[in-house]
């Protein structure tokens, strides 16, 4: 009877938490609207990446993506050229049961608008708020935003992942992609984190951010992040570590020497005590 009825539980647990999924979707639609296009800026920095090829910027459908470490929440700004459907950011965690939120989202364009240099400078001068028609699915665990009619310009959003996290995976299909870490927050070392694959540029903005940028990944993108005061608090834990160690080894030298000493004043080397079975 237990047997027969596993099945059923594992369906109910599956349905609960897909059902989750689309909901988590479904009520974005419904979150509040930014009146116009400045009370969006207010939220969202429109910093639009175009990776370098060469000794020229190249057009492809790039992301930027705004880590906050406190709450783990990702900003991003995503270039759309003529779609229909845009994959968002998934929760790949195999031990999360709930649904991330996205919310804040909102399409930005402007008159006449290609994804061209000059249409991104033009669309940075004079950015307009667009509303097209839209709805958000859950597609094999994978998020997207599908337009009724094709959609170019940019999409921004705001992706928080059900539980706190310390790193932050980029897997909704960007072409080119820049992750930027606020100000005190690093990556690079082996033991606390790393970002994966290697970037190819890290540099630091006028903001003291730590920015990272990858031109064509092959794969999606994974940083570990970390407080830039994490490896000195690391190093004193290893110390510390290492101090005791050496405490306990010296300690235990101490009392071999102790030992030895009792075991000659009970064996004169003369009596033989050593010897006898």
């Amino acid at each position: 009877m237990k047997k027969s009825l596993f099945p059923f539980l594992i369906l109910i647990v599956a349905a609960v938490s897909l059902s989750g999924c689309l909901s988590a979707l479904t009520e974005t639609n419904n979150a509040t609207e930014a009146e116009d296009i400045d009370a969006v800026l207010d939220i969202y920095e429109l910093n639009i990446f175009m990776p370098a090829a060469g000794d020229e910027d190249k057009i492809v459908e790039s992301g930027t993506y705004f880590v906050d470490s406190e709450s783990s929440a990702v900003q991003v700004v995503r270039l759309v050229n003529d779609q229909q459907e845009v994959s968002l950011l998934y929760d790949s965690s195999l031990l999360s049961f709930e649904a991330p939120e996205f919310t804040e989202i909102y399409f930005i364009t402007a008159e006449n608008f290609t994804v061209t240099g000059d249409g991104i400078a033009a669309l940075l001068e004079s950015p307009v708020m667009e509303k097209p028609v839209y709805s958000a699915e859950n597609l094999k665990k994978s998020p997207i935003i599908r337009f009724e009619e094709n959609f170019t310009g940019v999409l921004v959003y705001t992706f928080r992942p059900p539980s706190g996290s310390e790193s932050v995976i980029i897997n909704d299909g960007a072409e080119a992609i820049q992750i930027i870490l606020p100000k005190g927050v690093m990556t690079g070392n082996r033991i606390i984190g790393t970002a994966s694959p290697t970037p190819d540029s890290f540099e630091e903005d006028e903001n003291g951010r730590n920015i990272l940028k990858w031109n064509s990944p092959l794969t999606s993108v994974s940083v570990k992040y970390y407080s830039e005061s994490a490896p000195f608090y690391l190093l004193i834990l290893l110390s510390a570590l290492i101090g005791a160690m050496i405490v306990v080894f010296l300690w235990y030298r101490y009392q071999i020497r102790k030992l030895r000493k009792i075991t000659n004043l009970i064996d004169d080397e003369k009596s033989g005590f050593r010897k006898q079975k």
